[in-house]
């Protein structure tokens, strides 16, 4: 059986990777937010796809996890 200890470990890693997430996007989003419109296709290129691919497999990785102790919780 999952450990509550495990548990809460696991989902307060999920919140540390949204928080780190936000910070980070909204880090990106200001300082290209300080170019000219000609310039940020240049500065930052494709920054959803960059942000979403980045932290993907980090968030997949601890949801599994997750899903893992509860699922041998059950049984």
């Amino acid at each position: 059986m999952a450990t509550p200890r495990k548990e809460n470990f696991l989902l307060w890693m999920l919140a540390a990777i949204f928080a780190f997430q936000a910070a980070i996007f909204t880090g990106a989003l200001i300082k290209c937010s300080q170019y000219d419109a000609d310039d940020v296709s240049a500065v930052c290129p494709e920054l959803g796809r960059r942000y979403d691919s980045t932290f993907g497999v980090m968030i997949a990785t601890v949801l599994a996890l997750l899903g893992s102790s509860k699922s041998k919780g059950s049984s």
